[in-house]
């Protein structure tokens, strides 16, 4: 790791560095002087928590006035601050309702028209301001379809069907009644030959028996039971699904015979008829044989694209880790597009991996995938819809979708396994997720937790390794902007501003602790308890979000408002 000494680069922490503070969504005005107070010429406006998708009070910017937008204006610009939004992190770029898994025309319209008005919002400022191209920071996804431990949830995109499918471990009871073998013969290979006969040799060796990769996707148990792990349940409902296709084909070929055996009837009776220069029941024979074979052809093709569907059932269903970035690249490129053509300052689209590994694009490596693809589908558009050149199109595209990469984001994963390892996310493994964002690579966002929660603690009160993230990035030339969400500690923003500037080694602001205990008296979100504080909720105001202590400790040392999944080395952590 850096030394980090007098001479290091945060000795101008605010103009060098161009470290920046992210303010809250109550009482901007408040928040912005206590910012300005401290010496800080970036500020990130917080529009992302409390409103959003239409709620009671309507769209989160539209609780923003034209009045405080014209005074955040006039503040920035008189005192030369370089500001940027935080959209609603509600807004879910693929359109799929996290609530259903599916994609649903209401629910898109309500995301489209939340983006719309914080990039409206960002606009207002700029032309404000005289400045173009403002950050708008829009959290990759808001759902919970990621699966970074597929031991607990293995997640599916069904592409025809449009929707998210989720599967689980399972049991599947194969009637055996182990108390009555009463030790007469082996439990398990009677169990292993109930579900050959049952579902066939093929099934049982992709589940139970090991596959290429000598992993098993379950195990009988001691009572004869057959227990599969979530993919286990997935390849188990792909079965069904093919048993429903030959169920579908052998319907299919009874009424095909019972077609034949009709057609047959009715040639009879057209041969008859003719003979008898039956002219009414001439035609009656031909109108109805017409219409039999009319059903038969129909049949047919039904047969025939069963058959195709049964071929393409493994393209059909595709792990989502696999199809989010192309999906979500779809709902960026609408908001850049949004950006370019109903905005006068092209505010810019920054896309930032979500606070859960359990949300999907949660990698940075994901969300990277989703802009390269965004940049790639706008700049075909610009050149399909406004007529640039190819060269101009990738310009514009690169200058308006990018990352905002959430360091105290990815150091969540520490609370999963890493499958690579089979061991927790290490530093080194964080490290290398962060260095994934790439060239694409536009700001970050500072903050601290302790591996578990996105706790927003100041910097050096967590096990993030900020200043080893930090590092690489510049190592690769990355030298972009940093904000600071630092307001979940123990005297909210200002205190955890200059407590996270002392970690980063900035000499203006010494060594000693600082703690601004009346903080919380002066504003709640600059509260002694932090509005999305790593020390739960002492009942001195009322928070949007519940809490949940570490385990079983006394909540002033736990909180956040993500759930854990145990593996944290915080201890009591649950």
């Amino acid at each position: 790791m850096t030394e980090y000494t007098l001479n290091n680069r945060f000795n101008d922490p605010f103009n060098k560095v161009k470290f920046g503070v992210s303010i809250g969504e109550r009482n901007q005005l408040e928040e912005f002087s206590k910012v300005l107070r401290s010496g800080a010429r970036m500020v990130e406006v917080d529009i992302a928590s409390v409103y959003g998708l239409g709620g009671e009070q309507g769209n989160a910017a539209d609780t923003i006035g034209k009045t405080e937008r014209e005074a955040i204006a006039n503040l920035a610009k008189t005192n030369d601050v370089d500001l940027s939004v935080h959209a609603p992190w509600a807004i879910n770029f693929s359109g799929i309702n996290p609530q259903s898994g599916k994609k649903e025309d209401g629910y898109e319209h309500l995301v489209e028209k939340e983006i719309g008005t914080a990039l409206q919002f960002a606009d207002d400022i700029s032309k404000k301001m005289g400045r173009e191209n403002m950050p708008v920071i829009f959290h990759a996804s808001s759902d919970n379809f990621s699966d970074p431990d597929k031991n607990l949830v293995y997640t599916i995109y069904d592409q025809k069907e449009d929707k998210i499918l989720q599967t689980q471990s399972q049991e599947i009871d194969l009637g055996i009644d182990a108390k009555s073998m009463n030790g007469s013969g082996d439990i398990k290979t009677t169990a292993e030959q109930k579900f050959k006969s049952i579902y066939g040799e093929e099934l049982y060796s992709k589940l139970l028996a090991g596959n290429k990769n000598n992993r098993r996707l379950g195990f009988i148990s001691e009572d004869g039971k057959v227990v599969l792990n979530p993919e286990g349940s997935f390849e188990f409902l792909k079965e069904k699904n093919l048993q429903q296709f030959n169920q579908e084909r052998a319907n299919l070929n009874l009424s095909l015979r019972n077609l034949e055996y009709q057609k047959v009837d009715y040639l009879s009776r057209l041969s008859a008829a003719k003979a008898r220069s039956d002219k009414s029941e001439l035609e009656s024979a031909q109108t109805e044989l017409g219409n039999i074979e009319k059903m038969i052809k129909t049949l047919k093709e039904k047969y025939a694209e069963l058959d195709i569907e049964e071929k393409n059932v493994n393209s059909r269903f595709v792990p989502y880790d696999q199809k989010a970035p192309e999906i979500a690249a779809k709902g960026i490129v609408k908001a850049a597009m949004f950006s370019y053509n109903n905005t006068q300052s092209k505010p810019m689209i920054l896309v930032e991996n979500p606070m859960s590994p359990e949300m999907s694009l949660s990698n940075p490596k994901d969300t990277a995938a989703a802009v390269k693809i965004a940049r790639e589908e706008f700049a075909r558009e610009l050149q399909e819809k406004k007529h640039l050149s190819l060269r101009e199109a990738e310009r514009i595209s690169s200058n308006l979708i990018g990352i905002n990469l959430d360091i105290g984001h990815i150091n969540v994963f520490k609370s999963y396994l890493n499958p690579q390892t089979g061991q927790p996310y290490s530093d080194k493994d964080i490290v290398e997720m962060a260095k994934s964002a790439g060239d694409y690579l536009k700001r970050y966002h500072l903050n601290d937790n302790m591996g578990n929660r996105d706790s927003h603690l100041p910097l050096g009160q967590g096990n993030a390794p900020i200043k080893e993230v930090y590092d690489a990035m510049m190592d690769k030339g990355l030298d972009v902007p940093a904000i600071m969400e630092v307001f979940g500690g123990l005297g909210g923003l200002e205190s955890g501003t200059i407590q996270s500037l002392q970690y980063m080694g900035a000499p203006l602001y010494g060594n000693l602790p600082y703690v601004s205990m009346p903080a919380y008296f002066a504003q709640p979100y600059s509260s002694i308890i932090g509005d999305f504080s790593s020390y739960s909720d002492l009942g001195l105001k009322d928070d949007f979000f519940s809490y949940n202590g570490f385990g079983e400790l006394f909540p002033v040392v736990g909180g956040g408002y993500m759930t854990d999944k145990g593996n944290s080395r915080f201890p009591g952590a649950y």
